[in-house]
């Protein structure tokens, strides 16, 4: 269950060092650096990086989605990240040639919007550009190349695109109509899993006292209070889905069987990504993408069966580039 997600060796992005002419003041004044921001459900991470994408500045904050924490403190993490980037970097925002951001939550167009106008203010800078975090991983993951990206961070998206430029999408519809596979759908699978085994519907599991622990609470009876208080957004209930992998990794055969079905649903989001784009007889790649993803062959083993009863030649692995450097990819590419 532990074993790598890596199917291929993959060549990260190279990284300049603090010592390095990227960091000279004089430097900057002459080389482009470009700024991507990939935001989620959960964190965020912006990098500058050189005209040859080396990562010369990184910085990391919390969850970026306004759906899921306001508009304000998502504006707040994002603000964060860059500036954190920025001074590892030894560069002003002035800097920049061009950024873009990928954004959780931004599908409607009153959100795009308002996201855009706020980012605008908070950060300043010319001619940013705003995508979805989907985009941006989509991005990194296949460098410009047909394929597919499966995306199961807090929530779960699949989005591809074929040789000839066709983008198609499965699920992204939010925890209440869609998210399978996510780290909310494990942890709310978990907690229906030990509801019923506390009824007796159903066989005890260790996740029982490990997500009571969690939630500071004696009994599961004492769950729906935790768990229905209005504060209790998703991405806390996605969070239990760390307890599930732990209670899989001890051998709790319940937690095995929820992992399992997270990979088997993200399975049937690719599938119907590859219907779709018409890819089954194609050679391509598909980058697994989020927090999930973790848990190993537990869950990639079901996904893979997936995908390959439909597309043979698929080849599954890590993204080729994360997101926030595709984000900055695109940021060159969008300029």
């Amino acid at each position: 269950m532990s074993k790598n997600l890596t199917t291929k060796t993959t060549e990260a992005p190279l990284r300049s060092t603090p010592g390095s002419a990227a960091f000279d003041a004089h430097s900057a004044s002459r080389d482009r650096y470009f700024l991507g921001i990939d935001g989620g459900g959960t964190k965020t991470h912006a990098v500058i990086t050189d005209s040859s994408f080396r990562v010369i500045g990184e910085g990391f904050s919390g969850a970026a989605n306004p759906l899921r924490v306001g508009l304000a403190e998502a504006v707040s993490h994002i603000g964060q990240a860059v500036a954190d980037a920025c001074a590892q970097a030894g560069i002003e925002l002035s800097n920049i040639g061009s950024a873009c951001a990928g954004i959780a939550g931004i599908n409607h167009p009153i959100h795009y919007h308002t996201m855009k106008d706020a980012l605008d203010e908070a950060l300043h800078v010319a001619g940013l550009e705003l995508v979805t975090d989907a985009r941006a991983a989509l991005e990194g993951a296949l460098d410009g190349k047909p394929g597919i990206v499966v995306i199961a961070g807090t929530g779960s998206i699949v989005i591809g695109v074929n040789q000839d430029g066709k983008e198609a999408r499965a699920g992204g519809f939010g925890p209440t109509l869609s998210d399978e596979g996510s780290g909310y759908y494990i942890a709310q699978q978990a907690l229906k899993a030990v509801v019923s085994a506390f009824d007796g519907r159903s066989p005890k599991t260790r996740l029982a006292e490990l997500i009571c622990n969690r939630l500071g609470v004696a009994s599961p009876s004492d769950l729906p209070g935790v768990i229905y208080n209005s504060d209790a957004e998703p991405v806390e209930i996605a969070s239990l889905a760390e307890l599930v992998d732990e209670a899989a990794r001890e051998g709790d055969e319940v937690a095995r069987q929820i992992l399992t079905s997270a990979g088997r649903e993200l399975g049937r989001l690719a599938a119907s990504v590859i219907e779709k784009l018409g890819l089954h007889s194609t050679a391509f790649h598909i980058g697994c993408v989020g927090s999930v993803f973790r848990s190993g062959e537990v869950v990639l083993q079901p996904l893979r069966e997936a995908v390959l009863s439909v597309a043979p030649r698929a080849e599954i692995g890590p993204p080729l580039y994360p997101p926030a450097i595709g984000a900055a990819k695109l940021a060159r590419e969008l300029a």
